[in-house]
């Protein structure tokens, strides 16, 4: 009874999960260009993808980042290729590709520890995936917000991709050499998508070379059949990085004239911006994190249970001294990855990471906190041989299905936003054109109130677009002589 009963709360599950995040897909067809989108795609109009990119050689203000070469040349190949249509579509792809990295690279890693039932798997990467995104600090921006989620979601995104040919060739009894080629490419195109993403990946990455060269030492096979690929990932993650910081387009950090960072008080400043982060997030979040935690553990208990991989001798079961070695070494290596996302603002600005950069802390810290429950609930499934452990994970995990269900509800009240912004968008984009087909060149058009995404419109909240025609990124992007800000429009 308890394992037809968890395959169905498992398919369940995975039902409610995969509702929550084509909801999230669908709020992009709503989707338009803010802030940063206008300069890249009026560059990429103008010059063209390939230009455009290569802009990174040129010490000129654009109004967006050129050293991020990789971001740059997605954002114009998407305007030249699809249009605004890409930009409708790139909550669908973010979701879509970082679910497929979590699940591949999920997979091999069960492959080579101990194999779990795909269902469960599945639901495992899918909450994951939607919880991280349902308490991003700025869902938006890493979503929605086409300049926010290259740098960040995507990044992300290649980097699982790499780690999925990574533990590809661990699964292999000969390693790949076209995984080498493919994973060179992923890491230099990955690497030139942002500084903050940047760091994170050549630090896990570095990480994990260690740990390979270590076992290799010790003739773990795993080891042996990656540590190749590893290695190429890792120096053309720090080739990547040394062309960002090399770029001639740097200048524009310097004329900020910010506070910089004492290089020398930056690992320190780092370290305790890294446990702000966590302890805030565990005070302001603490339902959210309570039920993917509980749910996690209660996952693995019936994932351990009732898959017929899973041997249950005495011998392979884990003591208690395992676990608590297990926990300490995933809350230290998440707690510094952590870290490392803090340190290039802590650096540049003296400063936290925008919300948006924290949305990189947010899915480490998720993937640690996941995968520390999922040992607990290993060695707790185990440990105790009695129904009613089982019994207690069913509920536990209805109990975490039906807050997701809930919590799908409360996204679905962002949509009359997502439909009213929209249509004001689309309202202007008609009068622009309207105007300029007319042979008006200066044009007066309304703001849209976009306060409640903490997201640019076209127009700055204040600056002389508000009092004189502009030529801004926007007015680039119709080729118009000027655009003047009215009333926002709500």
């Amino acid at each position: 009874m308890h394992k037809k009963l968890s395959t169905i709360i498992v398919i369940l599950g995975n039902m409610v999960v995969f509702t929550g995040l084509i909801l999230l897909a669908y709020l992009g067809l709503y989707n338009r260009y803010w802030a940063d989108d206008w300069c890249y795609s009026a560059d990429a109009r103008t010059l063209g993808t390939i230009p455009a990119t290569l802009q990174y050689f040129k010490a000129e203000h654009t109004g967006y980042s050129t050293n991020r070469y990789s971001l740059t040349f997605f954002s114009a190949l998407m305007e030249n290729t699809l249009g605004m249509t890409g930009n409708k579509l790139i909550a669908t792809m973010t979701i879509t590709l970082w679910l497929i990295g979590l699940v591949w690279t999920g997979y091999n890693i069960s492959r080579l520890i101990k194999p779990v039932p795909f269902t469960a798997l599945l639901l495992a990467c899918a909450f994951l995936l939607f919880y991280n995104l349902y308490i991003s600090p700025q869902r938006f921006q890493i979503l929605y917000w086409r300049s926010g989620v290259l740098p960040y979601s995507t990044a992300l995104i290649f980097w699982l991709m790499i780690l999925g040919l990574i533990t590809h060739q661990m699964t292999r009894s000969v390693p790949s050499n076209w995984v080498n080629f493919i994973t060179a490419m992923l890491a230099f195109v990955g690497a030139g998508l942002g500084e903050i993403s940047c760091t994170l990946l050549f630090t896990g990455t570095s990480i994990l070379l260690v740990a390979a060269w270590f076992f290799k030492r010790k003739k773990q096979a795993w080891a042996e059949r990656s540590i190749q690929t590893i290695f190429i990932t890792w120096l053309f993650l720090l080739t990547g990085m040394i062309v960002l910081i090399v770029s001639p387009s740097n200048f524009r950090v310097a004329e900020l004239h910010a506070k910089r960072g004492n290089p020398l008080t930056v690992p320190l400043v780092s370290l305790l911006h890294a446990l702000d982060f966590i302890f805030i997030s565990l005070r302001t979040l603490p339902v959210p994190h309570i039920i993917y935690i509980s749910s996690a553990i209660g996952l693995a208990i019936l994932a351990t249970q009732f898959s017929p991989n899973i041997a249950h001798q005495t011998g392979n079961r884990k003591t208690f001294q395992q676990l608590v070695i297990q926990l300490a070494v995933t809350t230290f290596l998440a707690y510094m990855l952590i870290v490392v996302i803090q340190a290039p603002t802590a650096y540049f600005y003296d400063s936290y990471p925008d919300p948006r950069g924290q949305s990189l802390s947010r899915f480490i810290m998720l993937v640690g906190l996941g995968i520390s429950a999922w040992f607990v609930g290993v060695w707790l499934s185990e440990k105790i041989k009695r129904n009613w452990i089982l019994s207690g994970a069913i509920i536990v995990l209805v109990i975490g299905i039906l807050y997701t269900a809930r919590s799908i509800e409360n996204i679905y009240g962002d949509l009359p936003g997502f439909v009213r912004r929209a249509q004001a968008w689309d309202q202007r984009d008609e009068t622009i054109k309207k105007a300029k087909a007319n042979g008006i060149m200066l044009i007066e058009v309304p703001a849209i109130d976009v306060a409640e995404i903490h997201t640019q419109d076209m127009f700055p909240s204040k600056g002389k677009v508000w009092s004189e025609f502009t030529e801004t990124c926007s007015a680039r992007y119709y080729g118009v002589d000027g655009l003047k800000a009215t009333t926002p429009q709500n």
